[in-house]
């Protein structure tokens, strides 16, 4: 089983990649573990902007529009190379469009009220609730502009996922044992389950 988490900026996309993870005892790899491993295995290397998650420019854009260069295998490829596991949990990265093809897979994506995102953020980075507020746009931006650049679909999008959950409404504990129960409703309908996570931030 293969879960993946997408994520608006403030909605503790960390925290329950770790809940999970220990709800189902497998591996959680964030932003940092992701990269660690993509340095190990020379992915990086080959793919050094999508695992470092540079922003992704309009010119940039659209130069490769121009040049018919193709950017949308890149998840899936990147992947290949650094996770060989049966289960695991993924946060970020496209990882949704990376591994939309596996039977095994559950794409959740995370959003929250925005006054809510905004508070966590500011007391989090211990910064100014403007500057927070600056933090949380910039980043859903930045996040969108990846996955439309690397995967050509809409970030957040309700079809491109299998689970879109409240945080604000539900808390971790209530994300969690949605997806538990989710991945229960699959194993009753004799579906092999694997998770995956990675965190942006």
């Amino acid at each position: 089983m293969i879960i993946t988490i997408g994520r608006e900026c403030g909605c503790k996309g960390d925290t329950v990649g770790r809940a999970l993870a220990k709800k189902f005892n497998i591996p959680f790899y964030d932003k940092k573990g992701i990269k660690e491993l993509a340095i190990k295995s020379g992915a990086y290397d080959r793919y050094p902007n999508f695992f470092a998650e540079k922003p992704v420019n309009s010119l940039i854009y659209s130069i490769a529009l121009e040049e018919s260069v193709s950017t949308y295998d890149t998840p899936k490829k990147a992947f290949e190379m650094l996770l060989k596991e049966n289960s695991f949990i993924v946060i970020g990265r496209a990882s949704n469009e990376a591994f939309k093809d596996r039977k095994d897979v559950i794409r959740l994506f995370i959003s929250g009220d925005k006054k809510s995102r905004v508070n966590y953020i500011q007391k989090k980075h211990g910064i100014s609730e403007r500057k927070a507020e600056n933090l949380v746009d910039e980043t859903d931006e930045r996040r969108s502009n990846y996955q439309s650049f690397y995967a050509g679909t809409i970030w957040g999008y309700s079809g491109n996922y299998d689970l879109c959950l409240d945080v604000t409404k539900l808390g971790v504990d209530g994300v969690v044992a949605m997806v538990e129960l989710y991945v229960e409703r699959m194993g009753n309908a004799g579906s092999e389950v694997l998770l995956w996570l990675i965190q942006i931030n």
